[in-house]
């Protein structure tokens, strides 16, 4: 019986990332306002009632869409922080420019920065924003407060929301930028992010 389970268990979980990857690329493809439930559970050939065995609906599927990009983003920032354990500095610029490859990506930078308003609308977004950039930025700069990096009076939950917007508007100019101009754009953006870093150091709030 439970070898049953187990059997049931497995094939749930392998038609949820079917699903998962299917409607990654049909977002990323189409846009979330012209993908079909009906679409999605043809790419991945299941039905759509094994859609919505999963999920809701198309909104409910699409934020684990985005969830799991997100967390894959995460796992890129956290590890190019990680290259720098003893310099904060150094860490905080590798995380930031981590933020501007996941960008380069085409389809983690549209589903993040273009379709995310659109198919969760403004303020789940946001939220769901907040769940890791924001997160994730507010943790680096308390580290850079508390090596003495920037002034002990920075207000943090400010600041992070104004980097916060910062990186989300620098990931739509990367996606929209036409591919002949990306790299460059990604250099500018760089660029950019050193150059407030640096701001942020010699300030004193």
């Amino acid at each position: 019986m439970d070898g049953v389970k187990t059997r049931r268990a497995e094939y749930a979980e392998q038609t949820r990332v079917a699903l998962l990857d299917a409607a990654t690329r049909e977002f990323a493809e189409n846009g979330f306002a012209n993908t079909s439930i009906t679409q999605i559970a043809g790419a991945a050939r299941v039905t759509k009632g094994a859609v919505y065995h999963h999920f809701s609906d198309k909104v409910g599927l699409f934020e684990a869409v985005l969830d799991r990009c997100n967390e894959a983003a995460e796992r890129q920032v956290l590890d190019a922080i990680a290259t720098h354990p003893t310099d904060l500095r150094k860490a905080a610029l590798a995380g930031l420019e981590a933020t501007l490859d996941v960008c380069m990506d085409p389809i983690a930078g549209r589903l993040i920065y273009v379709e995310g308003p659109v198919g969760l609308g403004w303020s789940r977004w946001c939220a769901c924003e907040a769940r890791y950039t924001s997160r994730n930025v507010k943790s680096l700069l308390r580290g850079l407060v508390g090596a003495g990096a920037v002034p002990g009076d920075t207000p943090i939950e400010a600041m992070a929301q104004l980097l916060t917007g910062m990186i989300t508007h620098a990931g739509i100019a990367l996606v929209e930028a036409p591919a002949r101009k990306r790299k460059r754009t990604r250099d500018e953006l760089r660029r950019a992010l050193h150059q407030v870093l640096r701001g942020l150091e010699r300030s004193h709030i």
